[in-house]
């Protein structure tokens, strides 16, 4: 006989889990009570975090640097409420996660028992699918079921609550039937559609061009398209920019790329895209973080190619020119094929050469020194001449995020993790903690700032505990920054309810932890902290002091259009 917390283990063994996130509590004991022994042999691991949030977040980290399913588990009630906001998180960035909630019993479920609560309904907005399993028997089914709706199409999380009375019940082993192939009502995952009119379309459109860009978005890196997007570009010789999750789908020290563009995005980048004549959009779902203004990018009377996954997303915001559906792999070497046979019609020097000059000319903004203080810019090129090429970073949210967007190269796919969509701070650490999981032989470091550090920060418990060596690198400037920033400069410097205290000192709270600390006051002595905290192998945190007053540009004011760009600090005269 086998019991229903059993039955769960075995089927996510079956679908190749080897970690679990997460928090016990009542109604998920029997869970843990179930893989004591699997613990014990080596088959799982289990990693206690410090809140359920932080959880999800880790199992979050580990589905986007590996592209496989990340798990997290929490009992019912405020365990399984701490869960949404990482929901969210995932499935605003399309990443793959499966998080299992226990439930009270079905016999006092809508009585108001001990920690109730309809997570389930809660979560339903927010997930892929949301499934209450109602019987014993339905367990190997809805976990089946459960992956493959994480992974298939646009990938994304899926919530799978089980109460407490099942994980007790038992059946004969011998009774039950693992299905071989997800069966799921109503459920079918976008096909890739190979048209040939519609691609041979796109191609002309792409090889006629006089000013072509191509927009990548996460999309690439799922489907690990990096490859054949580089190919088309150096076919049309079309510069490449991305959106910020795209950050992590090309290599920056690529010629073509420009870097992201949008809101808080490379003024050279946004600008070549307003420019251009035809935008080919490769896994992007146009935000309003990348188009601040829908209305901007219509003006430029543009023609809009769109490759993704998603059919709704050619429909959101610009309606396409030229719709393609399906795996971005797949239809990018069909446009590629396309464009080879029918040849380039139009000289592209021109257009490469304007690139340049937008990219020669906005470099003055970017790179400038101030005696005495510690500029973002300059940090994270010293982070970078440290880090190995394949080293991966993730990041809270806040400042140091735009930052890292405008100044941190990604020099390998799947190396740059943060929240993009949903922009929840305490993000980084926890993430960068999952990601470790999914790939030891990497090297991770979260890029955070102190009040978004301070989110999940506890969760460096857990990191000495399970020695799961990450590095947090924290911007220090006291301060909420991104928040303080928009006070600052669009509401008359009424700054407000942003400020912090000298609490705490990070190296002794590091060191609170067990965790290596150190305060980099130079950019020596932060090359020479990276040094040794790699070297050491264990849970590191740096603190780096940055200037309250330092603001994150490029930027733009709230609702701004592209055009309208701020690149100079304009509490300074120029």
């Amino acid at each position: 006989m086998i019991n229903g917390a059993r039955l769960t283990i075995n089927a996510l063994k079956r679908e190749g889990v080897k970690v679990i996130f997460g928090i016990p509590g009542l109604s998920n004991m029997a869970l843990y009570d179930a893989f004591l022994e699997d613990l014990i042999s080596g088959e799982l691991r289990h990693v206690l975090m410090r809140h359920e949030q932080a959880a999800l977040h880790a199992a979050d980290g580990y589905a986007r640097a590996s592209g496989i399913p990340g798990v997290a588990t929490a009992t019912s009630g405020p365990g399984a409420t701490n869960l949404l906001t990482g929901l969210a998180t995932a499935y605003m960035d399309s990443s793959p996660v499966v998080a299992l909630t226990g439930n009270v019993p079905r016999s006092v479920i809508g009585k108001m028992a001990f920690q109730e609560a309809d997570i389930q309904g809660m979560a339903q907005s927010m997930v892929k699918w949301a499934v209450r399993v109602r019987t014993l028997n339905e367990i190997p089914e809805v976990i089946k079921n459960a992956f493959h709706v994480a992974v298939t199409g646009r990938p994304g999380p899926v919530l799978v609550d089980v109460p407490r009375d099942i994980f007790g019940e038992k059946v004969d082993e011998s009774a039950i039937k693992w299905p071989e192939e997800p069966t799921i009502k109503g459920y079918r995952p976008f096909p890739t559609l190979i048209d040939k009119t519609a691609i041979k379309r796109a191609a002309e459109l792409l090889v006629n061009a006089e000013r072509p860009i191509i927009l990548v978005g996460a999309g690439v890196a799922w489907a690990n398209a990096t490859k054949e997007v580089l190919e088309l570009a150096e076919v049309l010789q079309s510069p490449i920019v991305s959106t910020l999750p795209g950050k992590s789908s090309v290599p920056h020290d690529h010629p073509l790329f420009l870097g992201p563009m949008g809101y808080y995005g490379r003024v050279e980048a946004s600008f070549a895209a307003l420019e251009s004549d035809v935008m080919l959009v490769i896994g992007a779902r146009l935000s309003d973080r990348t188009f601040t203004s829908y209305d901007e990018m219509i003006e430029t009377r543009k023609k809009f190619i769109m490759i993704n996954v998603d059919p709704t997303d050619t429909e959101r915001a610009i309606p396409a020119d030229v719709a393609l559906y399906g795996d971005a792999k797949v239809l990018t070497k069909e446009i590629t094929k396309a464009v080879v046979e029918i040849g380039l019609k139009k000289d592209r020097s021109p257009w490469l050469k304007r690139v340049r000059e937008l990219k020669e000319y906005y470099a003055q903004f970017y790179y400038y020194d101030e005696p005495g203080k510690m500029k973002p810019w300059k940090v994270l090129k010293t982070i970078r001449q440290v880090l190995p090429r394949d080293a991966i970073v993730t990041t809270g949210v806040g400042e140091h995020q735009m930052w890292a967007e405008v100044f941190w190269e990604v020099l390998e796919p799947r190396t740059f993790l943060s929240s993009t969509g949903m922009g929840t701070m305490g993000f980084g650490l926890p993430a960068a903690m999952g990601a470790k999981l999914a790939r030891p032989d990497k090297v991770v470091v979260d890029l955070d700032g102190d009040g978004s550090f301070l989110m999940t920060g506890t969760n460096l418990a857990t990191a000495v505990d399970e020695n799961i060596p990450i590095i947090a690198v924290v911007f220090d400037n006291r301060t909420l920054g991104l928040v303080r920033q928009v006070q600052d400069l669009f509401f008359g410097r009424r700054i407000v309810g942003v400020d912090y205290g000298p609490s705490p000192d990070f190296v002794k709270l590091a060191e609170a932890f067990g965790a290596l600390g150190f305060n980099a006051d130079s950019y020596d002595a932060l090359a020479e902290s990276l040094k040794k905290a790699m070297k050491e192998n264990v849970p590191a945190v740096i603190r780096v002091p940055i200037d309250k007053e330092e603001l994150a540009l490029p930027t733009l004011p709230p609702g701004g259009r592209l055009k309208q760009v701020i690149v100079r600090d304009p509490r300074k005269s120029s």
